[in-house]
């Protein structure tokens, strides 16, 4: 007689294929409604298109495979295989056999790729341009998800387990600085997943269930539209909604954070500086023609902040200022730290902080954030007499061709800046000239004319367009006067910082206020003696450096014979103090992205390494679960079919201890092999005198117990399954006596393969055990 292949599901009497094929789609609807939540962490629809194909691919392989017969085990891998391929049309880039299948120069993408997300992840803040790298990034990340959902699912028949993904992603937005979680999503969510499980379990919904269920949107809907969860600071940990996240490339959303409205304090500082300080957060070097970005270096575990070192290029000869600072930050969190620069120490952190000596000594972390931070620098700027001013002029530095960088630069952009620049008798003259033709021009401050017109950013297109309309902010100054400098060959890069802010208080109790509207951006250009200059050229903001006057003097009329003011061989300025991103051994002029090749990291290998660890812990881990789950399920299941969920698992069991239980057995036979098992614990007739004492009277008492509770499961079933007799819950008891017994007579290997990589997982007994009789 063979089973019924229907059963009572959520909408009636159902085929078990059909409620197969509504909980596969189930599955699929809560991953892209949860993946959906992510919108404003990413530009477009494309990654979210991407991760909905390649997990329907995936559930609905497995759902295919099955429904054709094969076991649940083989779904999960065609499902996987099929996702894979699809993954890898996404990562070809035209490299793949047939667009599907992987090639070697498919496999040597990989790198590019993961360089792609990484500067991504590194440089980008929400909302991400999704690029090559990133898109691939999201169908892997989908494609493991969804591989291991079908398995806790179709094979360990887990699915409520399945929720722990959708709530991970949705949680992904309040980790994000400046997103808010979009509740609708988070609704919904949870609304198809208490669907999935009402279908999966075959349960109609009770007055419990449904209230429940409204109590779960509820409470979702609240705390993602009430709790200010986007404002917790990601590296800390702690922060309010109100505060000013940067991310590791802040000039990206500098634009919104000076629109945001009303402004935050985000520190305040005392010093002896009456002026007040500057505050460096970080050096942009590579500029990509679209947007500047810092140089792709990783920290060095020694550069530590007990000795900082001297701030490259500059001559001894050189006047300099020492100036105190404390600093005090309120709600700024940031992975770099603000600093007067440049700074020669720093005191009051602990050991998470390191300097980066290539971008001119800022200081960054990798695992904490500024909120909450008191600290004290002492600067050394440089404040050169013309005289010293003019003795540079004729030095030569270190090859700065990373600071020199600049492809495809607009024709009138490089025609501007020679015009400009025309009567400048040598470099130093000719980038004051820069500075003075936009503060002293026709140029006008706007936060909003850049976005009503089109063209807010820091790239080649914006820069073009905002030296025509003359009217923008601190990015387009910065990133235009640090473009046009690098067309007359002086090496450049923008800082991203702070103004000094405003003085409140008088006497011992005056302090500067930085707020977030002193976010700002300035252009600093090398000479070589001088180091790195910072310039003023934003319109009625800051002040210009007093010693930033025209010299008139041409390089070949700097003396050259005194000693006291020119650079000697063990004073100038190498190519390990220079800032470049070499590396020791390295060669002089390394690029950006040969120094982030040597490192070797970022977040995306790492993100990778962690999923290779997380597979094989899981490995050993989830198929434990995975049978634990089907026996507790099997053993606590309600009428009807009560004996025959407990002679499945009984099954199962034995083939797990390696009885060889086969396809072709009927439950007789499966029992006299059972008996023959026990019968090894009871009388101990496998073993013999010499290697195996007498049993037990304990061990002989539960082999009795076993071989009596076989029998009457056996009798159960039979009475279950053909005199339509429903069986007592006595048949869950006398399983777990019988189960008992199997693993006492078995060795401890055959227990610890049972436990470890259970052979019920990978081809049932159902059909043949205990679905026929």
């Amino acid at each position: 007689m063979t089973e019924s292949p229907t059963r009572t599901g959520f909408f009636g009497a159902e085929p078990a294929g059909a409620v197969r094929g509504q909980t596969t789609a189930l599955l699929w609807l809560v991953l892209v409604l949860s993946l959906a939540s992510l919108h404003p962490v990413f530009v477009g629809i494309g990654w979210w298109v991407a991760g909905a194909v390649v997990a329907a691919v995936v559930l609905g392989g497995s759902l295919v495979v099955r429904a054709l017969g094969g076991a649940s085990w083989l779904g999960v891998v065609g499902g996987a295989v099929l996702g894979a391929l699809v993954t890898t049309a996404f990562a070809s880039g035209g490299t793949a056999l047939l667009g599907v299948v992987p090639t070697g120069a498919t496999f040597a993408r990989l790198p590019e790729l993961s360089a792609q997300a990484n500067a991504a992840i590194v440089e980008g803040s929400a909302p991400v341009e999704v690029n090559d790298g990133l898109l691939v990034t999201v169908a892997l990340s989908v494609l493991v998800v969804a591989v291991v959902t079908d398995l806790l699912s179709s094979v360990g028949q887990l699915p409520v387990v399945t929720g722990v993904f959708p709530a991970l992603v949705l949680a992904v937005p309040t980790f994000v600085p400046g997103v808010v979680t979009s509740w609708p999503w988070v609704v919904a969510t949870v609304l198809a997943f208490l669907v999935l499980l009402m279908v999966s379990t075959g349960r109609r919904p009770s007055r419990a269930g449904l209230v429940g269920a409204a109590a779960s949107v509820a409470v979702a809907g609240l705390l993602t539209a009430v709790v200010p969860l986007a404002g917790v600071a990601p590296l800390t940990g702690s922060g309010t909604g109100t505060g000013l996240a940067t991310g590791v490339n802040p000039i990206i959303d500098l634009g919104d954070d000076l629109r945001r409205g009303a402004p935050v304090t985000v520190l305040s500082y005392r010093t002896d500086d009456p002026q007040g300080n500057y505050l460096k957060l970080v050096d942009l070097v590579d500029f990509s023609g679209r947007t500047w970005s810092p140089a792709d270096v990783p920290l060095d575990p020694l550069n530590t902040l007990d000795a900082l070192p001297d701030a490259p290029g500059i001559d001894p000869g050189t006047a300099r200022r020492d100036v105190t600072t404390d600093v005090t930050i309120g709600a700024l969190r940031s992975p770099y730290l603000p600093v007067p620069v440049p700074p020669a120490t720093i005191e009051g952190l602990d050991d998470g902080w390191r300097f980066v000596d290539e971008s001119g000594v800022t200081v960054r972390s990798d695992s904490e954030g500024t909120q909450g931070l008191e600290y004290e620098v002492t600067s050394r700027p440089v404040d050169p007499s013309p005289e010293q001013v003019v003795a540079s002029l004729d030095d030569t530095g270190p090859d700065m061709a990373p600071y020199l960088s600049v492809d495809e630069v607009p024709q009138s952009v490089t025609d501007l800046a020679a015009q400009v620049t025309a009567g400048s008798a040598n470099p130093f003259d000719a980038a004051v000239e820069l500075q003075d033709f936009f503060r002293d021009g026709d140029f006008t401050y706007s936060e909003d004319t850049p976005v009503e017109r089109g063209y807010d950013g820091s790239g080649l297109d914006a820069i073009e367009t905002f030296l025509q309309v003359r009217s923008g902010y601190c990015v387009h100054f910065a990133s235009a006067m640090a473009v046009m400098a690098r067309t007359l060959g002086i090496p450049s890069r923008v800082a991203v910082g702070f103004l000094p802010g405003d003085l409140q208080g008088v006497g011992d109790d005056a302090a500067f206020r930085v707020s977030s509207d002193d976010l700002h951006t300035w252009p600093e250009l090398y000479f070589a003696g001088l180091g790195w200059v910072p310039f003023e050229p934003t319109v009625g903001l800051g002040a210009p450096q007093q010693y930033l006057q025209q010299t008139g003097v041409e390089p070949s009329d700097v003396p050259s014979d005194d000693a006291s003011t020119s650079p000697d061989a063990s004073t100038a300025p190498s190519a390990s103090a220079a800032p470049t991103s070499a590396a020791p051994g390295a060669s002089a002029t390394p690029t950006s992205t040969a120094s982030g090749q040597g490192a070797g990291g970022g977040p995306v290998p790492t993100i990778a390494l962690s999923v290779l660890a997380a597979l094989a812990l899981a490995a050993l881990v989830v198929p434990s679960g995975l049978r634990a789950g089907r026996r507790r399920r099997r053993l606590s299941a309600s009428p009807p079919d009560l004996a025959l969920h407990a002679w499945h698992e009984v099954v199962d069991t034995a083939r797990d201890l390696a009885v060889p239980v086969t396809a072709a057995m009927t439950p007789p036979a499966v029992a006299d092999l059972l008996a023959q098992r026990l019968a090894v614990l009871g009388d101990g007739a496998a073993a013999t005198a010499t290697t195996s004492p007498a049993p037990s009277p304990r061990r002989t008492a539960t082999a009795q117990e076993a071989r009596a509770a076989s029998v009457a499961l056996l009798d159960a079933l039979q009475a279950e399954r053909f005199g339509a007799e429903p069986a007592a819950r006595q048949v869950q008891a006398d399983a777990r006596r019988v189960i008992a017994g199997l693993r006492a007579s078995s060795s401890v290997g055959q227990r610890l393969t049972a436990t470890i990589a259970p052979r019920s997982l990978v081809g049932g007994t159902e059909a043949a055990s205990g679905s026929t009789a």
